[in-house]
């Protein structure tokens, strides 16, 4: 449900985004600061990432585990990528969209491969939304070297080490380098966060099964949502993003998963499952309804507010039949049919099919 929740927070910030440029109308989710803060769902996908892969993994160890939890994510992510890099390929090609863009081929490959290069303005490939699953690839990267590498005390430690000692080497790659602003983000530390969560709740389970610790998960998931709204006015600037939509991100992950089981209604399940097809297919979506304010003004005069919560809620609804037409059968395809479905041999990652945070349990999280 979680993950659900992130995707459709970034659906309605790219909406107030696409009215802020072209409606004339008056927007107070616009003007409070409001749609802006839907960024932070990225923020909570990042956290949510570090917290599943430690979960999922406990028993993971050496050179087998850690190339079959590569390839485990490199099938997860790449498939539906490319089938929505190449629809948007398809487009630009016939001159439908993005027609004012110029992408070399290099760029184009780069992208692909989600590998950052820089397009004029940003790192960001020709797919927008894939610049997170840069950082996605980046973290599972370092992660599977800690599966096969096998610190003795905490993966945590290992992580920020691998991650502090890769920023410095970064150093040495020019100015523009797609890699070094991939692992110089701060915005990585985030995954780091969901670590770090993770390792606290496996090492204190007699603690999280006191009666005094129930309110506990509500009380940071509030402060979490608390300090998220605090941010409507400040400028987030992305060299301090980690900390303010990091650190809420982080409480409202970590009480998610501090309050265990939790019975979840199967269609916030189902949304939490699409939310990998969501988030790589809203912005067709976007494009398509940014286009339109352009060719005609009327729509330009409907009230802004309204446009943007009911196309993001029609949006979020149409994206998510890809994960029914196409995510689930390239799962099934990509997929080890003769693995037994446990939660280690399950697609898990920030934005694949994994099940909600509600069905966190203290050992395990359900994958299914």
């Amino acid at each position: 449900m979680l993950r659900g929740v992130a995707a459709s927070l970034v659906v309605f910030h790219h909406y107030s985004l696409v009215l802020k440029d072209y409606s004339h109308a008056s927007s107070w989710i616009i003007n409070s600061g409001l749609g802006k803060v839907g960024a932070c769902g990225v923020d909570i996908f990042f956290a949510i990432s570090g917290f599943i892969m430690v979960y999922t993994t406990q028993r993971k160890a050496g050179v087998s585990d850690a190339f079959v939890f590569v390839k485990k994510r490199a099938l997860r992510i790449y498939p539906l990528y490319w089938v929505w890099s190449t629809a948007l390929l398809a487009l630009w090609v016939g001159g439908i969209a993005l027609t004012s863009h110029h992408y070399p081929t290099g760029f184009l490959v780069d992208s692909f491969l989600l590998i950052p290069s820089f397009n004029g303005h940003s790192y960001h490939p020709f797919l927008d939304q894939g610049w997170t699953l840069s950082f996605e690839m980046l973290f599972y990267g370092v992660f599977a070297s800690a599966i096969l590498l096998r610190p003795k005390n905490s993966r945590l430690a290992f992580l920020v080490a691998a991650f502090a000692m890769l920023s410095c080497l970064s150093i040495l790659l020019p100015s523009n380098s797609g890699i070094r602003y991939l692992v110089s983000d701060h915005i990585i530390i985030e995954f780091l966060y969901g670590v770090l969560a993770a390792e606290v709740l496996l090492r204190l389970p007699a603690v999280r099964a006191a009666s005094w610790m129930r309110s506990l998960p509500f009380a940071l998931m509030i402060i979490g949502v608390v300090a998220l709204l605090e941010t409507v006015k400040l400028n987030v600037s992305d060299s301090m993003r980690f900390v303010m939509y990091g650190l809420p991100a982080l409480l409202i992950v970590f009480g998610a998963a501090m309050r265990g089981s939790v019975p979840c209604h199967p269609l916030l399940v189902y949304f939490g499952d699409a939310s990998y097809s969501i988030y790589l297919t809203h912005g067709f979506f976007s494009m398509a309804y940014g286009m339109a304010l352009k060719h005609f003004s009327l729509l330009t005069r409907l009230p802004a507010d309204t446009t943007i919560i009911a196309a993001g809620i029609i949006t979020i609804c149409l994206s998510s039949l890809s994960h029914l037409a196409i995510e689930r059968p390239l799962t099934r395809l990509a997929s080890d049919r003769k693995s037994p479905p446990t939660p280690e041999n399950q697609p898990t990652g920030s934005m694949s099919g994994l099940s909600s945070l509600c069905e966190v349990s203290r050992t395990s999280i359900v994958s299914r």
